[in-house]
């Protein structure tokens, strides 16, 4: 068993370094991060055309998305992509259903987009434009990841953390996020694939710590449906772009052949 462990490592070591090829890639330029919070219902993507996106989780299944430069994909997951999978956090069995499938799917359709993901997905998804990602990026040049360590951070402890991280890493000066609704002072639930407008439910000083650290090496803008920010400097969309928001559907924002899918996961409420 020893010697398995030792041979699962060294091979796992070389599958993870592989993230060192996109280091500095981006230097000085700003990015969109842009999550699945449910304010995505009054956005309209089409005026974020104008910088690489890092995309999280199932913002790539909104019809908008093709109007973004989406130039990276991230959904870690552990263990999602197996024919059944074990839900640790919510339901605590073992669940099946579409949206991995979703996922190959929008992979292999876009060869030009990188999609990051959870080691434990390795043994069954093996396209060229997958980076696998654990627990941390060992590069010792990297001061950001070395304090995140010394003071507790994960930064894969959710998906933007992680982004914010791999933005550091590529050289990106300025991220301004999207929907990634907790950061927000009036933060509402749910996501913008689910059905309704969602109900207020703040969450105060949401990876405050985390984000505290990560604003010392790149400059943080959330962009809020309205009011501000109690964890990072903040823009409403209306500043930002001069439109105002304007409420849409989920069943408007995707094909009705993703949201029966996302039906199939006892999570959301979609119809």
């Amino acid at each position: 068993m020893g010697i398995l462990k030792k041979i699962f490592f060294k091979i796992s070591n070389n599958i993870l370094r592989r993230v060192e090829t996109i280091k500095n890639s981006h230097c000085g330029e700003s990015c969109y991060i842009i999550g699945d919070g449910v304010s995505i219902k009054w956005f309209d993507l089409s005026f974020f055309s104008d910088k690489p996106v890092i995309a999280l989780n199932k913002i790539v299944f909104h019809k908008q998305s093709k109007f973004l430069n989406i130039k990276y994909s991230i959904f870690l997951e552990p263990w999602y992509f197996y024919p059944i999978f074990w839900d640790r956090l919510d339901t605590k069995k073992w669940l099946k259903d579409d949206i991995h499938k979703l996922f190959r799917k929008f992979i292999k359709s876009r060869p030009d987009v990188y999609f990051f993901t959870n080691l434990s997905n390795y043994p069954v998804l093996w396209e060229p434009n997958i980076f696998f990602l654990f627990q941390t990026i060992k590069d010792r040049e990297y001061k950001f990841f070395e304090e995140c360590y010394l003071n507790g951070q994960n930064i894969y402890q959710g998906s933007i953390q992680c982004a914010v991280s791999l933005a550091i890493y590529m050289g990106f000066k300025e991220i301004f996020l999207l929907g990634c609704d907790y950061t927000h002072d009036k933060c509402r639930n749910k996501h913008w694939f689910e059905k309704g407008e969602g109900v207020h439910a703040p969450h105060p000083g949401y990876q405050k710590s985390f984000f505290d650290i990560a604003c010392k090496y790149i400059k943080i803008t959330t962009i809020t449906m309205e009011g501000k920010s109690n964890v990072l400097p903040s823009i409403t969309y209306t500043d930002f772009t001069g439109q105002e928001i304007f409420f849409k559907e989920n069943k408007d924002l995707t094909d009705i052949s993703i949201l029966n899918s996302l039906t199939k996961s006892p999570w959301y409420k979609i119809f």
